[in-house]
């Protein structure tokens, strides 16, 4: 039983050993193979007991049976011999006995007594490497089998378009080419504009402290550019977060919905009045806007959050960015001093975006977001929307944006020096880039944030030293043959709802963990049309990945 035990132990570590080196194998596997492992070993403690109890009856049997055969034997002594025929017999009886109750030693008999567990040992074996195969290997097949493709679909790409893909030396020399250069400034870019944004608010702050309007709170700078893998014109745009919280004697509360795509999530923000009688008692520095009674006009003081910002009792987006534009005005006059730039506000109704005009010409844009925490969790509700969905202007869209951005932040925290995942990102959206139409005209499907949500997903699965610089090429291809499986089964989960596998470091909504995943290639399923395009998107982007060697540097976004 020890040398069964030895064996299963040292096939079953042989088997996942090479799942967990296989990238094509760990990619999909990594979280189900932890299980299954538990499964076995429970399974096989079931064996060893079984095989124990089996073993103690066989020796209770003999145990009983034996003192049979003693007193048998001694019956026989004691007897008369009453005919030749009938010693025969005794001993021909005696033969069969002893052969019945003794075991051939030897391999043999190892063997015999022991086949049922190596029977269930062989079939477990099979069953095993059939399961790898037919979950594994159809993955990116490119046969020509019409069943094969009514089940999947359009296939994305070929088993072979890896063979010819470029090496780190390759891949290493273009990215120093094109995008090193881009990308030295920028963190310290990021932190000027972080202290700008801060010193600007502080102004506001200064300036509206007598009027009751929202409260803005220090900012946080989100996407690509303080991600650190913005490159070409992003790294001349930044985006900042500002969220605003209500005034005294108010309070915000969210009501939640989602739009008939079913991707889009947004909430409706209602301002409420609070009691605030005892600080109105002892400091009067406030009114009580719920039981102060107004006696000389007979009526209840009205509420000016809710008549200059809200349309009926929600908060209205269009009105608050409009407050929030003049009052930049009024605190750019009092810290321009400080400065050696232009600035200037853009007319817009949805946004609120800053110009900084150098005297050599070198100029930054910042986008500043208006936002509405949820509860204590970096989910924000805000002020800006995408273009393609018809939002009202009480419609404050869910962003995750600061969520993603911690955790990339933790893990260029913890991850060995000078790791590839953002410089594999930085290739991806360098690579979009070029062939990216004009603003106004049809955008492509694939966006960078599909490759981005792809890679924080591999950030999870595979150990982060395995995103050493020598791995380089390897990742690449995880990231792409990520998406490509996505894109032939038309799923991509969103990376922070119904993720079981999200640390619990990022600070999320508790529901988010449970709850059922987002598909964000839905709208793939249900427009043919659009997903032949992504497919189309991915096979270009891949050509371009393995013409890097020769690309030429003519398409250079800076």
């Amino acid at each position: 039983m020890a040398m069964i035990s030895f064996l299963f132990v040292a096939v079953m570590y042989v088997v996942q050993h090479l799942i967990l080196v296989s990238d094509r194998m760990d990619l999909d596997t990594l979280s189900r193979s932890r299980q299954l492992e538990k499964v076995m070993i429970e399974e096989m403690r079931q064996l060893e007991l079984e095989f124990e109890e089996r073993t103690r009856e066989e020796e209770m049997q003999q145990a009983v049976w034996k003192p049979i055969e003693i007193e048998e034997e001694n019956h026989q002594e004691t007897e008369e011999k009453n005919s030749k025929e009938n010693n025969v017999l005794s001993e021909d009886s005696e033969k069969a006995w002893a052969f019945q109750s003794e075991r051939p030693k030897g391999p043999l008999g190892w063997m015999l007594g022991n086949l049922w567990n190596a029977g269930l040992f062989g079939l477990f074996l099979l069953f095993e490497l059939l399961r790898q195969n037919m979950q594994h290997e159809p993955a990116f097949d490119s046969s020509s089998d019409e069943e094969e493709e009514e089940t999947t679909g359009e296939t994305v790409t070929t088993c072979s378009w890896l063979s010819d893909f470029p090496k780190q030396e390759d891949l290493d020399s273009f990215f120093e080419q094109n995008l090193q250069s881009t990308t030295r400034d920028l963190p310290s870019t990021c932190e000027f504009v972080e202290s700008f944004v801060d010193d600007l608010v502080e102004a506001c702050q200064v300036l509206g402290r007598r009027e009751i309007h929202p409260q803005l709170e220090d900012c946080l700078g989100i996407g690509p550019a303080f991600e650190k893998w913005g490159i070409g014109q992003d790294a001349h745009r930044f985006e900042v977060l500002v969220p605003i919280s209500a005034p005294q004697s108010n309070s915000f509360h969210l009501d939640m919905r989602t739009m008939e795509s079913g991707l889009l999530r947004c909430g409706r923000v209602v301002v409420e009045s609070e009691c605030v009688c005892k600080r109105e008692k002892l400091l009067g520095d406030v009114l009580c806007l719920v039981h102060h009674w107004d006696h000389t006009s007979g009526g209840k003081p009205t509420n000016t959050l809710k008549s200059n910002f809200c349309t009926g009792s929600t908060l209205d987006v269009y009105k608050t960015l409009y407050w929030f534009r003049s009052i930049l005005g009024n605190a750019w006059a009092l810290v321009a001093h400080k400065y050696d730039f232009k600035l200037s506000l853009p007319p817009s109704v949805t946004s609120c975006k800053l110009r900084l005009d150098y005297r050599s010409g070198r100029f930054l844009l910042i986008n500043l977001v208006l936002a509405v925490q949820r509860d204590d969790s970096l989910v924000y509700f805000v002020s800006q929307s995408p273009e393609h969905d018809k939002l009202t202007s009480v419609d404050w869209p869910e962003s995750f944006a600061a969520c993603e951005h911690l955790f990339l932040k933790l893990v260029g925290r913890f991850a060995p020096e000078k790791t590839c995942h953002l410089k594999c990102l930085q290739i991806i959206s360098y690579l979009q880039s070029l062939k990216a139409p004009p603003h106004g005209l049809h955008q492509p499907i694939l966006t960078p944030y599909h490759f981005k949500t792809a890679l924080m997903h591999l950030l999870l699965r595979l150990p982060l030293t395995d995103w050493k610089p020598e791995l380089f090429p390897q990742r690449l291809q995880d990231i792409l043959w990520y998406l490509g499986r996505g894109l032939q089964e038309r799923c991509l989960y969103h990376f922070l709802i119904g993720n079981t596998f999200l640390p619990l470091t990022i600070p999320v909504p508790k529901n988010f963990r449970s709850a059922k995943p987002v598909n964000l290639f839905r709208h793939l399923e249900l427009d043919s049309a659009a997903h032949s395009k992504a497919v189309t998107e991915f096979h270009d982007l891949v050509t371009q990945v393995k013409s890097l060697p020769g690309l030429p540097l003519s398409g250079r976004v800076m």
